[in-house]
């Protein structure tokens, strides 16, 4: 098939246009991604890599996987555990709440008010809001205010909630659950939206409960976006860095360390960017590992049903 000169010149004016993507994907991600996958291998300060790195092989994963340095073996296990709590109580938490709200949202009048409210948080600063939430929970902030004015005594905490190691998780752990509901409000409320109405008729002639049109046709409809909700939150549970390092940096006494935070201390303090590219392919495959979990455990519940 010949093809002509304008489509030639369609053609190239095309790959053209895409071309500064390419490269910058090419020279930054790729480039990065499988230089990460290289400098894990190796025991490099980030100076003059052909003069002083060293080829280590699997040192590096044994350093903190297999104990060989049981310091960084104990912190980076309590760190990938603080990632796991984050996670897990940010999915128990979530999902009831950002679909409670999305049924509100669907049968409320002014639907697209009650959605510009609940979207702010997604468009707010990050940092901005990470340092109102240090103010909120500071020892003299706006929460132990409102619970001395309660009376509740026994809610307060005299150092503030970050600055106390019992209760400075409990504090990271509100702000994620804060900042992730918006996002997984809209999404349910795509679901929902999308659900043919003449499915719950069909139910109600048939003499179902609200609750069992709920069980038996909302949610099977929402599991694809519960699947999603699911990943975006254990993705986002062990990426996690700004919020951390903006309220506490791992403090108090590396009680909110997680591995993000490790990862930064790690390269520039410690400058050991082999051991941090270590540390960060292995969240990754711990990460994928997770999500094709709860893929799978999803689609075969949905088989089964």
């Amino acid at each position: 098939m010949r093809i002509s000169k304008m489509q030639l010149k369609d053609n190239i004016n095309g790959y053209l246009f895409c071309a500064p993507g390419i490269i910058l994907f090419l020279t930054v991600g790729l480039y990065s991604v499988c230089f990460s996958i290289f400098l894990s291998f190796w025991n490099w300060t980030g100076v003059d890599f052909f003069g002083t790195a060293r080829f280590v092989g699997l040192d590096n994963f044994k350093t903190f996987l297999a104990g060989a340095n049981p310091i960084r073996t104990a912190r980076f296990w309590g760190s990938l555990l603080r990632n796991f709590q984050i996670g897990f109580f940010s999915i128990i938490f979530i999902v009831p709440i950002a679909l409670a709200l999305a049924f509100v949202v669907t049968n409320t009048k002014g639907a697209s008010v009650y959605r510009t409210i609940f979207f702010i948080p997604m468009v707010a600063s990050g940092a901005g809001m990470f340092y109102a939430w240090q103010g909120l929970f500071n020892s003299k902030g706006a929460v132990n205010a409102l619970m001395r004015l309660l009376h509740l005594d026994f809610f307060v905490v005299r150092q503030g909630m970050f600055g106390d190691p019992n209760t400075a998780m409990t504090g990271i752990i509100i702000t994620v659950i804060w900042g992730a509901i918006p996002g997984t409000l809209m999404l349910y409320y795509a679901g929902l939206s999308n659900i043919d109405g003449t499915l719950y008729e069909a139910a109600d002639i048939d003499g179902a409960s609200k609750f069992q049109q709920l069980w038996r046709i909302t949610w099977p409809l929402l599991k694809p976006m519960t699947i999603i909700v699911i990943i975006q939150q254990l993705n986002g549970a062990f990426q996690m860095f700004e919020n951390v390092w903006v309220m506490t940096k791992g403090g108090p006494g590396g009680s909110t360390d997680v591995v993000g935070t490790i990862m930064y201390t790690a390269a520039f303090t410690d400058n050991a960017y082999g051991l941090t590219s270590a540390y960060g392919w292995s969240v990754f495959v711990l990460t994928l590992v997770l999500s094709l979990v709860s893929m799978r455990g999803f689609v075969g519940s949905k088989d089964n049903g």
